[in-house]
């Protein structure tokens, strides 16, 4: 597991206490129970201090899976 999907694992764990660890990669808005609005804005919040980014809502929008979200980090980050 790479850097950014480790730590964004992490960001998971905290902010879904109840997802079983081996459930994190393949986490969707669709399969995750309570990954709503609220859950959203404090993974996006973790997801911005674990990695030291501003985290521009609008550029994680439509990021509605643990994949979507490792690549926009990647792209971000990339580009730091």
């Amino acid at each position: 597991m790479d850097a950014v999907r480790e730590t964004l694992t992490r960001c998971f764990a905290l902010t879904f206490p109840d997802l079983d660890p081996s459930q994190v990669a393949s986490a969707t808005t669709e399969n995750t129970p309570g990954w709503d609005s609220m859950a959203q804005v404090t993974l996006l919040t973790l997801i911005g201090e674990e990695f030291a980014i501003d985290v521009d809502f609008e550029a994680f929008e439509g990021a509605t899976s643990f994949d979507a979200l490792a690549d926009r980090i990647q792209q971000m980050t990339a580009h730091a």
